[in-house]
């Protein structure tokens, strides 16, 4: 079922007119960080099994109101414990949420122990399937919600279209879309192929990260994602992007039209709000617009943000 940010109108008027039933228990009221900051520290000092505030309560009942789980899925280098406003903010909202983690080398230790995201994307996909059957089965829901950021957004997309997500995940709200790859390596990418030295050195990153190599728009993730047309029928998308996006380079690269999708610029939204490629996940703006998508009708506010271009 599609639900969109622009059906707030019809959802206060259904509040307004439909007699209340009886008052749900409500959630344990989470702290929610939006702030930069707090994302990188949660993420770079979790430890395993990487939750983030309110996410993994593998106790908890989906709601009438709610009854699909929400699974967030980070980026590249990061966790699941990298979610300090998206994750308490939903939980506070009565959402079931689940934060998954893949991606890490097991052979990882130091510095890059426990980040995310290096491994090859088609593999990173099959976690991300395992990790939402997991969620089903405890939760009893027949579908989920995705909210994808960055490089999940590739992993969620690969899932959807190869590995059986499209049963059952109903809609999907992606932060920063990859799906044409990033150009933001170019120059390095250019002066590899110049050289003709791209085999060996493709090659030479697979044992540390691959998943930096599949977000190349010469990969053949990318290409086997377009040919296969991104999207899923039966799914429901939509996509976030910013103008103020340094990594996903350009950012029109996570635009695409289709009947099952939306596409939302934020700037279009809110023209004063530069918020970066990192910063959307921390936004409050975005948090109300994914909010509204999923279906709590929230009020969209509107500021410059604190991180621009971050």
């Amino acid at each position: 079922m599609r639900r969109t940010w622009s059906r707030l109108g019809f959802a206060l008027i259904a509040a307004v007119l439909v007699p209340a039933g009886p008052a749900a228990a409500q959630p344990e009221q989470l702290p929610v960080d939006y702030s930069v900051a707090a994302f990188v520290t949660g993420a770079m000092n979790a430890h395993a099994p990487y939750d983030s505030p309110g996410a993994n309560d593998w106790s908890c009942v989906p709601t009438a109101e709610h009854p699909q789980p929400v699974v967030l899925v980070h980026g590249i280098l990061g966790n699941g414990a990298g979610w300090p406003a998206m994750s308490p903010l939903l939980h506070n909202n009565g959402y079931c949420v689940f934060s998954v983690t893949y991606g890490i080398y097991p052979w990882q230790s130091g510095a890059l122990a426990g980040t995310g995201g290096m491994a090859p994307i088609a593999d990173s996909s099959k976690e991300l399937r395992d990790f939402v059957d997991r969620v089903l089965a405890a939760t009893g829901a027949e579908q989920v919600d995705l909210l994808p950021w960055s490089e999940g957004t590739l992993v969620a997309a690969r899932y959807l279209l190869v590995d059986g997500g499209a049963d059952v995940v109903d809609q999907v709200f992606n932060l920063a879309p990859i799906y044409a790859g990033t150009d933001v390596a170019d120059p390095l990418v250019n002066a590899v192929f110049a050289l003709g030295i791209q085999d060996p050195v493709f090659a030479s990153l697979r044992p540390t990260c691959q998943g930096c190599v599949d977000m190349l728009p010469v990969s053949a993730n990318i290409h086997e994602l377009q040919a296969a047309g991104v999207y899923a029928p039966g799914v429901q998308y939509t996509n976030l992007l910013t103008r103020a996006d340094t990594e996903v380079v350009p950012y029109t690269n996570g635009y695409r039209e289709a009947p099952n999708a939306t596409n939302i610029v934020l700037q279009d939204v809110c023209p004063v709000n530069f918020a970066g490629h990192n910063s959307i996940s921390v936004d409050p703006t975005v948090a109300a617009l994914m909010l509204n998508t999923f279906g709590t009708p929230t009020e969209i506010p509107c500021a410059p943000s604190p991180t621009p271009y971050i």
